[in-house]
């Protein structure tokens, strides 16, 4: 009889393969699955009984931003509470190297603006012992992680670092530079970086850079863009992160042309469902068709789950996507942004700019902001749990902005509102991207926003709405969504799903208590710097392994396990170069 690590017995195993469930038994040695199928037995080290509970394979979660987290959350939570065991990194084209050590100042910078991970967390929590993106890799080895880790090039940095911060904001690259550029994408590949991410989205954008100004790659010559993609069809691996399509910024066909030139798997972003917008899902699925139709290998990232933003407008930055708002963002301090709410220069800016569609996919208009708590501050305390529309037609008010603002002065911009609903809760339009053979549910963000946003329960809000509250998928159906698809996508053959000597990436839950909070985050003040974010704690996640081991129980409950990998940096020399998955099939 066989001898294990741990046995979990007695669960309705659901592969993430898309084949049917089936009660039975699986056995881990040397956080690999050794055995599994419905008659296994054997003895292990530790039982875990899972009669009556979901045994899934872990979700990989491929948009975060755990980059920095990493360093003081080895476990990626939010996500890592909600089964997540393989995150990736890199996304946007935001990140921390390469990274010459006079950048780095400005590199945290960035971060904060893009991505909202406080800069005094940053400068507290990282070593900064790297400064080429192989160097990177190897400290990100070296760290301690309760999550497996892709690790893809950010563009960003990678322009700064070759071009100069000025020159890459303000011009395109020479051809030596553009030449460096792919030779440090190459060493970057040899090294396990499993491809590259970026964003290019114009002026209209949320992802602001310290001084105001758009990102290099949102703002960058394509070609300079295409000779990066080149790099990969040459290799014949990697997948690419393209944040090219939002509701006011439609560049799909870079996106296409990327796919085009390199070959390769392309992570398009973002499809959602928006009541304002009522087409745009469907255009995204129609350029899926097409890019399908011309033999291209395109999947679009879903913004689809249950979301919703808490926030202080001191703290929300989401509407930089109206230039006239990065006027408030970027006043300063808390007193100098009350003082830019209340100037009427200002506001007649604001006035003009304003439209609801245009912060549709920004969490949502102005008009939907619920005032949740307003401090005490009259006559706004009257007002809380109602919407700022509905504050406006109670005072007969016509002006939105201007009464959005008044709030923010009187409240010292320390008031708390709630948007309830960042996406559509139309659940057959939801289903009907999900289902979409192309589409990756995710874009959870972990890692960012981290005052006023918590995506990392996407995988738990997608198998309670779609399959137990809807029925509009099965949980194979889902469970290949969340795990399967993704591990094929970025080539992983060893996880992503459950069979016989892949990674034992393993969820386990109570289908029928699976859940979450709504509508209200708990705060954590366990940021380094004396920082806090929002979290969502889960419900009904009973284990969670990563590599065979339990990270962790009983929801938040953690086991101090840190077996996460390095996905793409094996560690064992071959022919000069690490060895890496997608190398590995290649050769």
């Amino acid at each position: 009889m066989a001898h294990f690590d741990t046995l979990i017995t007695g669960g309705k195993i659901i592969d993430g393969a898309g084949n049917p469930g089936y009660i039975g038994c699986i056995g881990i040695l040397d956080g690999k699955i050794r055995e599994i199928g419905p008659d296994l037995k054997g003895t292990a080290d530790q039982v875990i009984d899972a009669t009556g509970k979901v045994v899934a394979a872990g979700i990989i979660d491929i948009h975060t931003h755990y980059d920095a987290q990493l360093h003081w959350d080895p476990y990626a939570t939010n996500s890592g509470w909600h089964g997540t065991t393989t995150i990736a990194v890199g996304n946007c084209g935001f990140g921390l190297a390469p990274c010459r050590p006079e950048h780095r100042d400005r590199y945290m910078q960035q971060m904060e603006t893009t991505e909202q991970v406080p800069y005094n967390s940053l400068k507290s929590a990282l070593s900064w012992d790297w400064e080429t993106y192989p160097e990177w890799l190897e400290h990100l080895k070296g760290i301690p992680k309760g999550v497996n880790v892709l690790s893809m090039v950010p563009l960003n940095p990678l322009m700064i670092y070759v071009m100069g911060l000025e020159a890459a904001k303000t011009r395109s690259a020479t051809p030596d530079e553009r030449e460096e550029m792919k030779a440090e994408l190459n060493r970057a590949m040899d090294m396990g970086a499993i491809g590259f991410g970026f964003s290019y989205q114009g002026n209209h954008n949320t992802h602001i850079d310290s001084d105001g100004e758009p990102m290099p790659t949102d703002i960058m010559d394509v070609e300079d863009l295409y000779a990066m993609a080149d790099v990969l069809r040459e290799r014949g691996e990697g997948v690419i992160q393209a944040l090219v399509d939002t509701p006011g910024a439609r560049f799909s066909e870079v996106g296409l042309e990327v796919a085009r030139r390199s070959g390769r798997p392309v992570i398009h972003n973002v499809t959602l469902v928006n009541d304002y917008l009522p087409t745009y899902h469907e255009e995204m699925l129609e350029l899926l068709e097409k890019a399908k139709a011309e033999g291209l290998e395109m999947y679009s990232m879903t913004l689809t789950m249950r979301g919703w933003n808490e926030f202080k407008p001191m703290d929300w930055d989401i509407w930089n996507i109206i230039p006239a708002f990065r006027e408030f963002t970027f006043a300063g301090d808390q007193a100098a942004k009350v003082a830019k709410a209340a100037d009427e220069d200002f506001r007649a800016r604001l006035r003009e700019a304003y439209s609801p569609v245009l912060l549709a996919p920004a969490g949502g208009p102005l008009e939907t902001y619920k005032l949740s708590n307003a401090n005490g501050v009259k006559p706004w305390c009257d007002h809380e749990g109602k919407t700022v529309q509905e504050i406006a037609e109670a005072l007969g008010r016509d002006c939105i902005t201007d009464l959005f603002m008044d709030i923010v002065v009187d409240t010292e911009a320390v008031s708390d509102f709630l948007l309830p609903d960042a996406m559509s809760a139309d659940t057959a339009k939801v289903a009907q991207v999900l289902k979409h053979p192309l589409t990756l549910p995710g874009t959870s963000d972990g890692g960012a926003h981290v005052k006023f946003w918590s995506g990392g329960h996407f995988s738990t809000d997608m198998i309670m709405w779609m399959v137990r509250e809807s029925g509009q998928m099965t949980l194979e159906e889902m469970h290949f969504k969340l795990s399967g698809l993704p591990a094929k996508v970025f080539n992983l053959t060893d996880r992503g799903t459950l069979k016989k000597d892949s990674a034992a990436d393993i969820v386990i839950y109570d289908y029928e208590a699976l859940g979450y909070r709504r509508f209200q985050y708990d705060i954590a003040h366990d940021l380094p710097g004396g920082e806090w974010r929002r979290i969502c704690k889960p419900e009904g996640i009973e284990y969670v392994l990563v590599n065979g081991e339990v990270t962790f129980r009983n929801g938040t409950e953690c086991t101090g396990a840190v077996p996460g990998q390095l996905i793409g940096v094996m560690g064992a020399e071959m022919d000069g170069r690490l060895a890496t998955p997608l190398a590995m099939a290649a050769e």
